[in-house]
């Protein structure tokens, strides 16, 4: 039985935007492996069908160089005793560890998906230059040869990721993909006087929350009678994470209901009348595009990731990142014209169909594997 591991650092995310994938490469026979810190997700990961390889080094922010070591010795030690045909790597680190363990351990097949650039590549600081100069050349050096495949989820990293990885090496893959029976148009909406705008992220500036504020007190001062909704948790472990004290002098002053991380994101949307995501840059944002099988119009800012899912006056509009004015203005439009409103969600909803469903991603992903096995005999 051909086996295939996946090192994610959290299992709550692995469930959360793999675990479709791992189930249909399951069922396609083959022997699943879950590398990851599962904690109360450990059980789950088991009555699935998965085996699970802890991990007690690894976290998700967090430079201590002993540290980092200890990590990629703890991942090695686990591609030794598995001996995986296949390896998916899964975000920043993980894709950096994992691709230096499995050289180390003699892997022949790695897959990296490499899910957004994230606030290493978004911050100015001298230690942000520093650590993108050594991660790049890293990259530079582990993703050559063959039974190396790096998954990019929008256009634009494929683009500056050619200028330092060989393009037979590149495949794009939009996202982990939607499921488009959960997330649906919902044909039960309660008649709401008010209108309700939805911003779903985790709290992070980086998302563009500030202009979101902005942008809210502007229409707030226009005597717009809406909703805002915030929905997302706080990340104190990403150097651009919000203080729940920030967000409560928000809430107090009107400007925002804050219902924290919710499970039930399709209800949530369900109850909506648009998404908006002014983020700085994205891989690509799987709450737009769960945003978008639920159609809604978006509202999103013209950078990587973002641009991918919408399509200017098709999909959604496009503002400029950081501005404060045209995001306020994208909002008023939506607000004042619910013909637009209408003629975007429904757009929004045929092209995830057609580009970004769950089925789409899986089997376009089971094909890198597939390729990879055939290349490696």
């Amino acid at each position: 039985m051909t086996k295939l591991l996946y090192l994610v650092t959290e299992a709550g995310y692995f469930f959360s935007h793999r675990y479709a994938l791992a189930k249909a490469a399951q069922n396609k026979g083959f022997d699943i492996v879950v590398a990851t810190k599962p904690g109360s997700y450990h059980q789950r990961l088991l009555d699935e069908g998965f085996r699970v390889s802890p991990l007690k080094k690894m976290t998700r922010s967090g430079l201590n160089p002993i540290h980092q070591i200890l990590s990629i010795i703890e991942i090695y030690k686990i591609y030794k005793k598995e001996n995986p045909d296949i390896v998916h790597h899964v975000a920043m680190k993980p894709v950096l560890y994992g691709s230096i363990a499995a050289q180390l351990s003699g892997i022949k097949n790695v897959v990296n998906a490499i899910t957004g650039l994230g606030y290493l590549f978004i911050s100015s600081s001298l230690k942000s230059q520093f650590l993108r100069f050594w991660i790049w050349i890293s990259f530079h050096r582990l993703f050559r040869g063959a039974g190396k495949k790096v998954i990019l989820q929008n256009k634009d990293d494929l683009s500056l990721f050619s200028k330092i990885v060989p393009k037979k090496n590149l495949v794009l893959i939009r996202g982990s993909g939607v499921d488009t029976k959960t997330f649906n148009v919902s044909k039960n909406k309660s008649k709401r006087t008010t209108l309700r705008i939805v911003l779903v992220a985790r709290l992070l500036w980086d998302k563009g929350i500030k202009e979101m504020i902005g942008a809210v007190e502007i229409l707030k001062q226009k005597e717009f009678s809406f909703e805002f909704i915030l929905a997302g948790g706080l990340d104190f472990k990403n150097p651009s994470s919000i203080s729940q004290s920030q967000i409560n002098k928000w809430e107090k002053g009107g400007l925002c209901t804050w219902v924290g991380k919710m499970k039930d994101i399709a209800s949530l949307y369900g109850e909506s009348d648009i998404a908006a995501l002014p983020s700085y840059r994205e891989g690509l944002p799987k709450s737009l595009l769960e945003a978008a099988a639920c159609g809604l119009p978006i509202v999103t800012t013209d950078v990587p990731g973002c641009r991918e899912i919408v399509q200017h006056q098709k999909t959604g509009l496009l503002v400029p990142v950081r501005n404060v004015l045209d995001l306020a203005d994208a909002l008023e439009k939506l607000l004042k014209d619910e013909n637009l409103r209408h003629r975007l969600g429904k757009e929004a909803r045929l092209s995830v169909e057609n580009h970004f469903s769950e089925d789409i991603i899986i089997k376009e992903t089971l094909d890198v594997y597939t390729d990879l096995l055939k290349k490696s005999l």
